[in-house]
């Protein structure tokens, strides 16, 4: 009998959540193991080699569920740490960053595609670099909005006063020429529909959680290794109530129940 072997999915705290939700339509029958970490949030501000010792728990843990495939699923460890945490596992570590970045290459029309991202990841110049790979002659504009991820992790960031300020930033972007708009971060990308929303449709939106979730399947359909399963877990790094609090701004719902993190009950997990 075949053993089930679970993807495991992390992201400093919701955000991720949006590679969840795609997954889990382009490969419902697949389990998951999604790892938020609240208890560290935001990932953004942080350096390579702190978000490494924060991150090596849950690796590890990972490891210990026999996962077939770990997700960062969260533009700064894509961004910094992917090539370092591939070194702590035996199965394949993939972000978000080039699947992204893919899309916006094709969907681009005047060949100008911007970035909204966490501080780190935007000076780290990942996406900058990855698009120019794709393409030399991109103009790539990235800019850093570390207030909006605290305000969509608090599940805030629908009130008049956040929708009059997104709008005017998101008219300053359409302003430089701008026909593209990479979600840099996840918690962004959860929230897509909102910046489709405000910016209307002479932008194009490119969702990192559905193109990496379609990146998942297509290496998943090369390995015929998604034929079966479908439980979610949900496990938090921090305050679960919290964490509870801020989904239910959200337009969308998880049966499943919360539960705290191995590492938070005692657990001496490492790599």
């Amino acid at each position: 009998m075949k053993i089930k072997r679970p993807l495991g999915i992390i992201d400093s705290g919701i955000g991720g959540l949006s590679v969840v939700r795609a997954v889990r339509t382009l490969l419902p029958a697949e389990d998951i193991i999604y790892v938020a970490d609240p208890l560290n949030f935001p990932y953004g501000e942080k350096t390579k080699e702190e978000l490494l010792e924060i991150v090596k728990p849950i690796i590890g843990y990972l490891s210990q569920r026999k996962v077939k495939l770990v997700v960062t699923a969260c533009g700064t460890l894509s961004s910094l740490c992917l090539s370092d945490l591939a070194q702590l596992v035996t199965v394949p570590v993939m972000g978000i960053v080039q699947p992204a970045c893919q899309e916006a290459g094709k969907a681009t029309k005047r060949g100008k595609i911007g970035v909204l991202a966490t501080r780190a990841t935007v000076k780290s110049g990942a996406f900058h670099k990855t698009l120019r790979e794709i393409n030399p002659a991109l103009e790539v504009v990235e800019e850093a909005w570390p207030d909006f991820v605290r305000a969509v992790e608090k599940g805030e960031f629908n009130s008049p006063e956040w929708r009059k300020q997104i709008k005017s930033r998101l008219i300053s972007l359409k302003e430089k020429g701008i026909d593209t708009l990479i979600m840099g971060c996840t918690h962004f990308s959860l929230i897509s529909w909102f910046f489709q929303e405000l910016v209307g449709r002479d932008i194009e939106i490119v969702d990192p959680g559905w193109t990496c979730a379609q990146e998942v399947k297509k290496k998943l359909s090369l390995k015929q290794e998604n034929s079966f399963g479908g439980k979610l877990s949900i496990l938090v790094r921090g305050d679960i109530s919290s964490f509870q609090k801020s989904l239910q701004s959200f337009p969308f719902h998880f049966q499943e129940e919360i539960r705290l993190f191995p590492v938070d009950l005692g657990a001496n997990i490492s790599v």
